[in-house]
């Protein structure tokens, strides 16, 4: 299908691409948040960290359905959250699901692997407080990184807007489940 239209000239593409950037803009500063959002996904990061310590500490049968819970609740409410972010305003973000949910922004992940090494060291050795409090420390400091990465699209959409890639939420997925295997059969 041909247009009848002729090549833009260059102020009129600057024109064009300006007017995109602005309206990406708008729609960022325009979209909201479930209520909630950050509160339940940062509660459901405590949950997931101190069950999964308490099933890696307790292989038994009962400890792994403590773990798969916790990741059941997690997967749940992210599961829930989303759905409510897509029907509050009918987008999706690319960077939401992976950099808040699935904690790949720097400080999420740092946080989550440093609170569930020491709840799962604290399940191990015995101070089983130490380990709730581990894991309430991890889930606030995940909350609060969806927080700062949700500040930060808004003022500048482009620079976080992209989410990982397909691949490597695949990998991570993968290496995830064959942790879990490996300590069910290790059990």
């Amino acid at each position: 299908m041909e247009s009848s239209e002729g090549p833009l000239v260059p102020s009129e593409a600057q024109a064009a691409i300006a007017d995109a950037e602005s309206a990406r803009a708008r729609l960022a500063r325009s979209l909201r948040l479930p209520s909630y959002f950050y509160s339940s996904i940062g509660a459901a990061i405590a949950v997931q960290i101190g069950t999964g310590a308490t099933g890696i500490a307790n292989q038994k049968t009962w400890g792994m359905g403590v773990l798969a819970g916790g990741v059941l609740v997690f997967a749940l409410v992210a599961v829930v959250q989303l759905s409510r972010f897509r029907r509050l305003n009918g987008a999706w973000i690319g960077g939401l699901a992976s950099q808040v949910l699935l904690g790949t922004a720097g400080l999420a992940s740092t946080a989550y692997v440093a609170a569930f090494g020491l709840a799962t060291w604290a399940a191990f050795t015995g101070p089983w407080l130490l380990t709730a409090i581990a894991a309430v420390a991890g889930g606030a400091v995940y909350g609060w990184s969806g927080r700062r990465w949700w500040r930060r699209y808004q003022g500048a959409p482009a620079d976080h807007s992209r989410g990982e890639q397909t691949v490597v939420l695949v990998v991570g997925v993968v290496l995830a489940l064959a942790f879990l295997g490996a300590l069910v059969a290790l059990r």
